[in-house]
């Protein structure tokens, strides 16, 4: 069954809310809004809703008004110009007399959810007549509002998890070359499966931050006081070692914090006492002509320090060029969207992904249960 086809029934509807707030003020709402369209159809279609969410990392059986999801409800009744009924307990009574939306509270205050109770699972499952699951960034969990839930009802897939996974889809299967990949972050402990499953399929890979410090280091370059993780200095050089290293592309050049300052240091003069913590001007540049020569380009993790400039320099420019050139393009982690959204460039992309963890275990073809549910690979 696709989404459009539900009609007249009660719908469990599981998305990401999992946005930043502070004081009861909601930051960024690009994941809000990116589950407008599954929600317009369905009551499009005089379903009732009810929505499932949750929002960070609270204690399982206590209250945390922080993590709370009442101003995410009041946001979203605004935004939709529809009234919603907030639930604060699983087992209180849905009205919908004068409602056609519900939002549960934050499903993670529920004692048994990220273990995937099937007593809690089957509680929820009980409200509605159908589930439609439609967060992307949770698809690798196994909770109660992921596959618990799905083992109760029909599970049918949200408008925009379809659109992403279609979307990913495409850039793995058809491989529109060149391909460019661009793979940043803290750790590369964390990516080092992805960095080996995408290099035999690009054409260029980028890598910034830490990961690319401990590829330096692999390599035998100084990289001074920079972020690196020993531990994987031996995979990276396995990797260096592999048929496909020369597909790496080395930045000649660094903005680091030196003894002196800030200053652009070329990669063969960086001192033990150096930081790296953003490409230097001839690397960017350089970079920025290999995504003007690509036909596809993934995206996951800025390059450099965003949080202090003039450390934003590399990210914002690769943002600029990618959404400036003619290319398939898809971006994915939460810290790179906020920049593409302050630079005013999503409409530049094909595909900002509401997935993190979830988008790298997918291209890593790891398990995500509920995605094999949902017959979407």
């Amino acid at each position: 069954m696709l989404l459009e086809e539900i009609i007249d029934k009660k719908v469990l509807v599981r998305l990401d809310y999992n946005v930043p707030i502070e004081d009861g003020i909601i930051l960024n709402d690009f994941r809000i809004r990116q589950t407008y369209n599954t929600l317009n159809s369905l009551l499009d279609n005089n379903n009732k809703l009810i929505i499932a969410s949750h929002l960070g990392r609270p204690t399982e059986g206590s209250y945390d008004e922080s993590l709370s999801l009442e101003p995410i409800c009041k946001y979203l009744s605004t935004k939709l110009n529809k009234k919603i009924q907030f639930i604060k307990d699983v087992n209180d009574t849905i009205d919908f007399t004068n409602h056609d939306i519900a939002m549960l509270e934050n499903v993670r205050f529920n004692i048994g959810e990220k273990k995937c109770d099937p007593k809690l699972s089957q509680t929820i499952a009980s409200l509605a007549d159908i589930f439609v699951f439609d967060a992307f960034g949770v698809s690798h969990r196994s909770e109660c509002t992921t596959t618990g839930v799905a083992n109760y009802l029909e599970t049918v897939a949200g408008l925009n998890i379809r659109y992403e996974i279609q979307t990913i889809n495409k850039l793995i299967n058809e491989q529109s070359r060149p391909m460019t990949i661009i793979i940043s972050g803290a750790k590369v402990s964390t990516k080092i499966v992805l960095i080996k499953k995408l290099l035999a399929k690009c054409d260029y890979m980028i890598l910034g931050g830490g990961i690319l410090n401990t590829f330096l280091r692999a390599k035998g370059y100084e990289v001074g006081k920079s972020l690196i993780e020993e531990g994987y200095v031996s995979d990276a050089v396995k990797i260096l070692e592999s048929d496909f290293a020369d597909k790496i592309i080395f930045p000649s050049d660094f903005s680091c914090a030196t003894e002196d300052g800030i200053a652009n240091v070329e990669l063969s003069r960086i001192s033990t006492n150096d930081t790296i913590y953003d490409l230097g001007s001839a690397s960017i540049n350089e970079i920025k002509n290999i995504v003007r020569k690509s036909v596809s380009v993934f995206w996951n993790g800025p390059l450099g320090y965003v949080e202090k400039k003039p450390f934003n320099k590399g990210t914002e420019e690769l943002a600029k060029a990618i959404a400036d050139h003619n290319c398939f393009s898809i971006v994915g982690g939460g810290d790179t969207l906020p920049i593409i959204e302050n630079l005013k460039l999503q409409n530049g992309y094909n595909c900002l992904s509401t997935g993190g963890g979830s988008l790298l275990t997918y291209l890593e073809g790891g398990s995500l249960p509920i995605i094999d549910k949902l017959n979407l690979r």
